[in-house]
């Protein structure tokens, strides 16, 4: 990736952390580090588990 894309990447990082968006580069790198020879999941099982758990299994919860 070049040098100039860093600051928007960066950038689209901390927005992603704000909103509440889980990192799937994070979650490879605890992974691989705590769960030698164990298999990750998918992107797509990693972020459908996120918004099970987000949002109650298919349940939006909300105050209104």
């Amino acid at each position: 990736m070049g040098d100039w894309k860093k600051p928007f990447r960066l950038f689209a990082e901390f927005l992603n952390t704000m909103a509440g968006v889980p990192s799937y580069q994070k979650y490879l790198d605890h992974f691989y580090k705590n769960h030698p020879g164990a298999t990750p999941m998918s992107e797509a099982e990693f972020h459908r588990k996120a918004n099970d758990e987000k949002y109650g299994g298919g349940t939006i919860r909300r105050c209104c």
